[in-house]
């Protein structure tokens, strides 16, 4: 009886485990269906005399629309943004955007502590998410400006890390779930 009845209670937990296993797991692939990855996927660079001017190409590889979409640069006074930013399908779009370092700039005059190219913007949920990409000055010996170097390839991320609960919560709300 005693036997019996363990092998009842462990059939029983097994089954509550496989199906909470399952139930995790259809929550964390619907709410990466949401999410967005805007990423430099080029970087072109041209000199001209005492002018540089970088135009990275910005795509979002993730499989969500990005919402207020933020470019900025370390000691460049301008800034890009864009209220919605679609991913792959019928509303696909990527953006050049000219960064332009005349003689003038700050990043070029003066040597700045830390540089970033950061993006920054928001999913369906208004979760903050972030893409720094270190940026170096070198000094240049033949005039008194630093030239400007991004590194494309170490980024560093600020993203949430939502709990399964969390993600389901998200998931229940609208508009993303729809």
């Amino acid at each position: 009886m005693f036997l019996t009845l363990f092998l009842v209670l462990i059939v029983i937990i097994g089954t509550g485990v496989a199906w909470l296993r399952r139930i995790s797991r259809t929550t964390k692939e619907r709410y990466h269906q949401h999410v967005p990855a805007v990423r430099i996927t080029n970087l072109s660079t041209l000199k001209a005399e005492d002018t540089i001017t970088f135009t990275p190409e910005l795509e979002n590889t993730g499989p969500g629309v990005a919402y207020d979409f933020l470019l900025q640069l370390s000691g460049w006074d301008g800034t890009f943004s864009v209220k919605a930013f679609h991913p792959q399908g019928p509303r696909y779009q990527t953006h050049s955007v000219p960064i332009v370092l005349g003689p003038n700039a700050p990043i070029r005059t003066k040597l700045l502590s830390r540089c970033y190219l950061r993006l920054a913007y928001r999913d369906c949920w208004e979760q903050r998410y972030e893409c720094w990409y270190p940026v170096s000055q070198i000094s240049n010996v033949s005039s008194r400006l630093y030239t400007i170097h991004i590194n494309l390839s170490e980024p560093e991320f600020t993203e949430p890390h939502p709990s399964v609960s969390t993600m389901w919560k998200l998931l229940r709300r609208n508009p993303a779930y729809q």
